[in-house]
């Protein structure tokens, strides 16, 4: 005889598995940051710590109910549908988490547009829906606390895609505008920036990829696999997805420069950049500063990862 607990909740076990891996990632990156980059500024490095402690109250959780569906609950396979409380919770957590990574990266898209409103709303507006649509499916989750009653509601299906597909939408239109600017000022670059902005839309690319990958894959295994929890594992770790995608990009800022081999940029206000000319080894000459095009600007707004100030203020 079959174990039926294994087609309800086997898969989502297996993708818990994963998610706690994710989480351990995501500690680890924050840990760089912080030592790679002392010098950022104080609302990005209050950026990544939320996030980091947004995952650690996600992955708590995230504990919690697998531990009571399969510790507590051993043997009572009608356990398995009931809503455990702690999800609501969990779903809660991941949205705080997509808001500060989509919020981060709607920040990028205003910058390389050239303070674009169009995009910047656009993109802004959707990335708020997710925010609004994904916390009333955890209100959902405690007005129909059974599984079979929440996924044959309505109510349900329409925050859960609408809120997912907003995401899916929102990863995509970062990516797409991103490769858009860059692409339309790649004539005005230098070679060495050309091979820096291939790199940045290679990475832009496949973290919307996916990350709006999981995010469609969600909403097909809510509404056909009706029998299992398998999509509720990988809502768990899209969230964390979301989280490696910011700490990887901000870590990436230095292995970016050095390929580039372009000079070291700091901040001269929220309207610009400065860029500080390298000396040259073989000669003794005063360091000076120029003022950049508005296209180099973009290149380094990205490389910064929205720090626009990865140096110490000194600079």
């Amino acid at each position: 005889m079959a174990n039926p607990a294994e087609a309800i909740i086997g898969g989502l076990l297996i993708e818990m598995f994963f998610a706690f891996i994710l989480y351990g990632i995501t500690t680890l990156q924050t840990f760089i940051y912080f030592q790679k980059y002392p010098g950022d500024r104080f609302s990005l490095k209050a950026l990544v710590a939320t996030v980091w402690i947004l995952e650690t109250v996600h992955t708590a959780f995230c504990m919690e109910f697998i531990y009571a569906y399969l510790i507590e609950g051993f043997g009572n396979y009608e356990g398995f549908l009931d809503v455990n409380w702690g999800i609501g919770v969990t779903v809660v957590a991941s949205s705080g988490i997509a808001l500060c990574v989509q919020g981060y990266y709607t920040w990028r898209v205003w910058v390389v547009s050239g303070n674009s409103f169009i995009w910047t709303i656009i993109i802004g507006t959707f990335a708020l829906l997710r925010v609004g649509e994904i916390p009333a499916s955890a209100v959902l989750s405690y007005e129909y606390p059974n599984w079979e009653t929440f996924r044959s509601t309505k109510k349900s299906l329409v925050t859960i895609s609408g809120g997912l597909g907003s995401a899916a939408l929102v990863d995509m239109l970062v990516a797409l505008t991103l490769t858009f600017y860059l692409k339309r000022g790649r004539h005005t670059w230098h070679k060495e920036s050309n091979s820096m902005v291939n790199r940045i839309l290679l990475y832009a690319v496949n973290t919307g990829a996916i990350t709006g990958t999981a995010s469609l894959l969600c909403v097909l295994l809510f509404a056909v696999k009706k029998s299992s929890l398998v999509f509720l594992g990988l809502v768990m770790v899209q969230g964390k997805l979301y989280a490696n995608s910011l700490l990887g990009s901000l870590n990436a800022r230095s292995h970016i420069r050095s390929k580039g081999s372009l000079p070291a940029y700091s901040s001269s206000g929220s309207s610009g950049f400065r860029v500080t000319s390298p000396r040259p080894s073989y000669i003794q000459v005063f360091q000076h500063t120029v003022v950049q095009d508005d296209s180099l600007n973009a290149v380094d707004s990205i490389v910064s990862s929205a720090t626009t100030c990865s140096l110490p203020s000194r600079y």
